[in-house]
Order: C-alpha cells, then structure tokens, then sequence
C-alpha cells in the first residue's frame, strides 16, 4: 500500500487563504503561528516543510475542512470536485 501524493496544490491554496484576508506574509504570520512572512512564502512556493500546527491555523482561517485544502481534485472554497 503506498502512502497518496504530496498535495501539488498546497502552496496555491494557502496563498489564496491569506489573500482573500488581504493581508501581507508578514502580517498574516501571527494568525498561523508562522516565524515571519519568509516562512509564509517558504510554505506558499512549496519551499519548506509545513508543520501540521501552522497547516491547522490555516484550516481554522480559512473555515473550510482540511480535505479542501489537502485535496487537489477539491475546491477551496465551495468543496466540489473538480473533475
């Protein structure tokens, strides 16, 4: 049994989050319990290892569940497949 994909749609996804709040890297960093905005656009180009507390804050800001964000065939924001 092999373990699914790592999401490719991650990076994207997290991004819109913090847009739609309309807040910079820096200033959206305290919301998720990230270091500073580097670690933000670290996590947002797919560049650094996202711990599963600050992937959680997202969950909770973004009010969606985990699958929506974790799940590349799934909307963000509405859930439905994509295919």
């Amino acid at each position: 049994m092999s373990s699914p994909d790592f999401p490719k749609r991650l990076g994207e996804k997290i991004k819109a989050i913090r847009e739609r709040r309309g807040l910079s890297p820096d200033e959206f960093a305290s919301f998720v319990n990230a270091k500073d905005g580097d670690e933000i656009l670290s996590y947002e180009n797919d560049e650094g290892d996202m711990p599963i507390s600050v992937l959680w804050a997202y969950v909770r800001v973004a009010g969606v569940p985990i699958e929506n964000i974790w799940d590349d065939e799934r909307d963000l924001w509405l859930g439905f497949r994509v295919n």
